[in-house]
């Protein structure tokens, strides 16, 4: 957990590691996932999908990576 990951979990509580550990970049290639959480990110009362163009860190190719919240 970095610096800013503490702080925010400090300042809103545990609801704010659970919710963005729920939201995961997905590969296009090999549907690995990531949650934004072990990325080092914070995706806090948020809302949609987006996708990003990224190296998938299993395949490691370039592309689009999704991300999406998981059920």
């Amino acid at each position: 957990m970095n610096r800013t990951q503490r702080f925010f979990r400090w300042l809103l509580g545990p609801g704010v590691e659970r919710e963005s550990r729920e939201w995961q970049y997905q590969c296009g290639h090999c549907d690995h996932r990531e949650s934004v959480w072990d990325m080092g990110g914070i995706r806090y009362k948020a809302s949609g999908e987006t996708s990003r163009i990224g190296r998938c860190p299993a395949c490691g190719q370039s592309g689009k990576r999704w991300l999406r919240r998981s059920p």
